[in-house]
């Protein structure tokens, strides 16, 4: 306790409160751009998952790929709002060497699933996880999350919770994993 109190006296006596508040935003800034931060893996887990055919997909079929994994289910809102925006990115980049991968957490069968994916216009691989067994592996615990690895399963990006509003900084993980 002694420490803390005269390291803020000193952060208050050198830069008064405006040099907390940029250490402070140095911090968040310094989360925000750290996958291991977050609580994510450093890089992407083995999983075989059923995808909506029902045939069973192994992570390793993505290796030597740059990965953007989002977990998503068919009741979430802002996933719905993520969605065309993954398909424009799927589009843009597939034949530079990046898969689009959707997670869906979906309970019970996949035929829901594969119904909302295709009115929601969805042009890349979804799996179905409807028991949520990647939620702990991947270290988040809402959706929708996005994470982004490169060609050697390396994870660049993590924006759990992400926010259609992140874009821009998932466009450019994107074009960095290639």
């Amino acid at each position: 306790m002694h420490t803390h109190a005269h390291g803020m006296e000193a952060i208050t006596r050198r830069g008064g409160w405006r040099g907390l508040v940029i250490a402070g935003a140095l911090a968040v800034s310094a989360w925000a751009g750290n996958p291991a931060a977050t609580g994510a893996p450093a890089k992407m887990p083995a999983f075989t998952l059923p995808d909506l055919e029902g045939k069973e997909r192994k992570s390793s079929e993505f290796l030597g790929k740059a990965v953007v994994v989002d977990f998503w289910a068919t009741w979430c809102e802002t996933c719905k709002e993520t969605i065309p925006k993954l398909a424009e990115l799927s589009r843009k980049y597939q034949g530079k060497g990046l898969t689009v991968l959707g997670i869906s957490v979906d309970k019970g069968s996949g035929e829901k699933v594969k119904k909302v994916a295709a009115k929601m216009g969805i042009n890349y691989l979804v799996l179905h996880d409807k028991e949520n067994t990647m939620g702990k592996a991947f270290g988040f615990s809402g959706i929708p999350s996005v994470y982004v690895f490169d060609r050697k399963g390396n994870l660049t990006r993590a924006l759990p919770g992400f926010d259609p509003e992140q874009e821009s900084q998932l466009a450019l993980a994107a074009e960095k994993a290639l």
